[in-house]
């Protein structure tokens, strides 16, 4: 399908709707590697002061979600901005989010709620085992409808240690009720108030956190208790929101260099500050408890600790952080430096164009793998050194048969659906010669 363009578009969407980033491809196989290590982190062997520094490190790969939701910002607001004209756009976007999004996740969910249903009919230990990390029948609609991340705030009821097989999805329905709301604000909004309204929207989130961290008091804010404020949709947004920022920045190169010599330094001190804090906190816990908490009653360890910076400005900062790193690295696709060299290799453009099902496969594989495969990989093992082989491999293993699952799910499936995407490119009304005019006056 032909695009047409109007009068005021040509230039730009064409130059930055059209406009490949293979750096940013690096930037999701960074994300997806943080997320995968912090699911595996158990399976690091502590057998000395190292092995348990690198532990608690891979622990904090988590932030690649964050990640994740400031390059969903950046992106989906760079095409809503270049497609705002179009007379297609809410259903243009809207039926290519689907078509990325919905066949994968349902085609998992819906095989797992029927193999869930299959293995309720069996006494065997190890079914029911497997069925109780599924969700219960009467919670499938949450996943259904992509309120996942809501669960623990209706129910009180959230595994904290995210062993449950569908528990990531939080995440993703973070993101689609993000992309429900987000299209009609960006065409209702001049787009020189754009940069107010989501600048706005991300310090409402971070405030609205903090009243909820307030009102709970400081001693409660313990992850059993807490998990509903970390995962509310309201109090993640901002990350999404200054990724939308940095889309608006991006839109306009001028701007760009404007602000291009403070990236590299508001990036590290974003990200930097998540680090130092977390390694002030292994070396010198009791300060830091004793900041925060006073004599409480309450014994507080490092997850509370991590959880209360994170949800009074941490997770804002590591926002920025990102953000900064993201309109960075975009902004330098063209150059050639050794960053951008290894952000555009092959090996993580493979991992970064896979990422989603890396995502989505890697959690239920990890888990159903340890019933069945680490429980053989570990039989024969008597000494400690085959101990920290047999655990590096069975890591090793999972990372291979997640990229191979997924890569095997895009080529065969995903791909073949993304095809139709074709069909929902946006339309533009032709432009009449008198308007023009008008443009090339105005400009």
């Amino acid at each position: 399908m032909a695009t047409v363009l109007t009068a005021n578009s040509p230039a730009h969407i064409q130059a930055i709707a059209g406009r490949k980033l293979q750096s940013l491809d690096g930037l999701r196989a960074i994300a997806i590697l943080l997320v995968f290590f912090h699911h595996m982190k158990s399976y690091i062997p502590v057998v000395n002061l190292p092995s348990f520094l690198m532990r608690m490190y891979v622990w904090q790969g988590w932030i690649g979600v964050d990640l994740f939701f400031v390059l969903s910002g950046f992106l989906i607001t760079g095409i809503l901005i270049d497609t705002r004209e179009s007379v297609n756009y809410f259903t243009g976007f809207y039926a290519r989010r689907v078509l990325r999004i919905f066949p994968l996740y349902y085609f998992v969910l819906v095989g797992l709620v029927v193999l869930g249903v299959f293995l309720g009919k069996s006494e065997a230990p190890w079914a029911l085992a497997i069925v109780s990390q599924l969700p219960l029948p009467q919670d499938r609609w949450v996943y259904f409808s992509f309120l996942t991340n809501w669960t623990c705030l209706w129910k009180a009821q959230w595994d904290t240690q995210f062993s449950s097989i569908l528990a990531h999805f939080w995440s993703l329905g973070v993101e689609e009720q993000f992309y429900f709301i987000w299209p009609l604000v960006i065409w209702l909004v001049r787009p020189r108030h754009m940069p107010w309204v989501a600048g706005g929207l991300a310090l409402l989130s971070a405030m609205v956190r903090l009243m909820w961290v307030l009102h709970y008091n400081l001693n409660l804010v313990i992850p059993p208790l807490s998990i509903e404020i970390a995962l509310a949709t309201v109090c993640r947004m901002d990350a999404l929101f200054i990724g939308a920022l940095c889309a608006w920045f991006f839109h306009d190169i001028e701007r760009v260099k404007k602000v291009a010599h403070w990236l590299p330094l508001v990036g590290s001190l974003g990200v930097g500050s998540f680090f130092v804090y977390f390694t002030c906190l292994l070396y010198k816990p009791q300060p830091i408890l004793h900041f925060f908490y006073g004599p409480a009653l309450i014994e507080h360890d490092y997850e509370d600790l991590i959880r209360l910076f994170l949800l009074c400005g941490g997770f804002t900062l590591l926002a920025i952080g990102f953000g900064a790193i993201i309109l960075l690295t975009a902004y330098n696709e063209k150059r050639k430096s050794f960053l951008q060299g290894v952000l555009q290799s092959r090996v993580l453009g493979l991992i970064g164009r896979y990422s989603y099902g890396i995502y989505v496969y890697h959690v239920p594989i990890t888990i159903l793998a340890g019933f069945f495969l680490f429980p053989r990989l570990m039989s024969g093992v008597t000494t400690k050194e085959e101990q920290i082989i047999a655990q590096c491999a069975y890591m090793v293993i999972m990372a291979a048969v997640s990229y191979i699952v997924a890569a095997i799910s895009y080529e065969l499936f995903e791909k073949r659906v993304l095809r139709l995407k074709r069909h929902f490119e946006p339309r533009y009304i032709p432009a009449s010669a008198g308007n023009l005019e008008l443009e090339r006056g105005k400009s």
